[in-house]
């Protein structure tokens, strides 16, 4: 009796515990791929200077950014554009307005990883705009889209 426990014990242990039933197994197999591209840079290549304007009188300038990457990859393209220059002196304001010459959406790299983006930007002071230095930022950011 003691040696029909047993078995009995190893029989349920074995079927529990067991390989599984031939037929229930399966697999698949997954692949891992992963590309590799230079990372974005992006160089202010002139600034915008429009030099000494003369009260009453329209000046433009254009200031150039150089992009760099990984060639022929789409990029997106957002600025941060002033509406007016401030004359830190007297605090005065000068309004500004602006034109790129690419769009500020999608963009490729060319087959050398570069895009250039210029911004001309137009000021017109007014006969009674204070004199003085009149300055401002433009912040360009640019992501791999």
């Amino acid at each position: 009796m003691k040696k029909l426990l047993i078995l009995l014990s190893l029989t349920t242990a074995m079927t529990a515990f067991g390989a599984a039933p031939q037929g229930s197994e399966d697999s698949a197999t997954m692949n891992i791929n992963a590309t590799v591209i230079k990372p974005l840079t992006v160089t202010v290549v002139d600034h915008m200077d429009f030099g000494t304007v003369i009260q009453g009188n329209k000046a433009t300038a254009t200031g150039k950014y150089s992009i760099e990457g990984h060639p022929g990859e789409t990029v997106f393209i957002t600025t941060t554009l002033p509406t007016t220059l401030t004359n830190n002196i007297t605090k005065a304001g000068l309004e500004i307005t602006f034109d790129t010459t690419i769009s500020l959406n999608v963009n490729k790299l060319d087959a050398n990883g570069k895009l250039p983006f210029d911004i001309t930007g137009t000021i017109t002071p007014t006969t009674t705009t204070p004199t003085g230095t009149y300055e401002g930022q433009i912040v360009a950011r640019v992501q791999y889209q």
